[in-house]
């Protein structure tokens, strides 16, 4: 279990920005066809229909679709990128949402670099949580009283290693999210009992819409930046593939039904010049699989 110090909640301006996303708060990805997200630096002027400084802050690239849902799984390939001066991290992640406006409620893993939190360079494993679309509640890992963790041998929070190299050898975690008798469980390397991390209880939900299922999956990559982004994955645009681009394989998802079916994603970046994400379908074992990541720079 990653220890919590005041080392960490020192590197945060408030105690709500320690909890927060991001410094800067956050909010789910932009749909394709969806107002593109505007660039500028933290603390301008709010940008239409989000919280301040939120999408001036934000880049994604991703693909999602609406479907009733009880969770879902994908591989996601593990990288190390860098983050620079004025930028703060860079992930690839699982978002299962549900509600609108001030009722959206998530659950969310992945991966993440994010040394203002951690105060390491490395990818460390995270989970996410909001009841009321990122205001008022939320936290990483452990760091609230909300994710019950029952298999201590993952650590939320800790390090992954090795990771992928550019032309080089590629590494990649399982992820999936089941929301099964009144709890969202994780698990971390397979769907066996034996791979259950612990739960997100459904009644933190509040009665809302991800109490009793999820309305949409989404999957890809974000960060945050100021005057300037980091690199996405593994720094490589989506149409550089494999051992470049950063991806995500065998996505599927868990109809409310029962069962698992492969995920039928649409692809959307806001931010073309900077990232882009590309989705297929492959033979087994890659199945749905979504290439996503770029550069970054100052120009996003």
């Amino acid at each position: 279990m990653r220890r919590l110090t005041m080392e960490n909640l020192t590197r945060f301006e408030t105690l709500r920005h320690f909890f927060q996303k991001s410094p800067f708060g956050s909010a789910l990805p932009p749909r394709a066809g969806g107002p593109s997200q505007p660039s500028g630096p933290a603390g301008g002027p709010a940008p239409p229909g989000g919280p301040g400084g939120v999408a001036a802050t934000h880049r994604w690239a991703h693909a999602y679709q609406s479907a009733d849902n009880l969770g879902g799984s994908s591989y996601l390939n593990v990288w190390d990128p860098a983050i620079g001066p004025n930028q703060v991290f860079s992930l690839s992640q699982h978002w299962y949402s549900g509600g609108s406006g001030n009722g959206l409620q998530t659950a969310e893993c992945g991966w993440q670099v994010f040394p203002q939190f951690y105060g390491n360079t490395k990818p460390v494993l995270f989970i996410y949580w909001t009841a009321d679309n990122y205001q008022s509640t939320g936290c990483y890992n452990l760091s609230c009283p909300a994710f019950v963790q029952t298999n201590k041998s993952v650590a939320i929070g800790g390090t992954l290693s090795p990771w992928s190299t550019t032309g080089g050898q590629q590494y990649e975690i399982q992820l999936s999210y089941y929301l099964v008798e009144g709890n969202w469980w994780l698990y971390f390397g397979g769907g066996a009992a034996a791979n259950a991390v612990g739960y997100y209880p459904a009644s933190q939900y509040r009665g809302g819409a991800m109490a009793t299922k999820a309305s949409e999956v989404d999957y890809g990559g974000e960060v945050v930046g100021t005057t300037s982004w980091p690199p996405m994955g593994g720094g490589a645009f989506a149409n550089q593939g494999w051992q470049h681009a950063a991806y995500q394989r065998d996505i599927r998802y868990f109809p409310t039904a029962g069962g698992n079916v492969s995920a039928k994603l649409t692809a959307a970046a806001a931010s073309p010049n900077c990232y882009t994400a590309a989705v297929s379908m492959n033979a087994a074992p890659w199945n749905e699989t979504l290439y996503f990541g770029g550069p970054g720079g100052a120009n996003c």
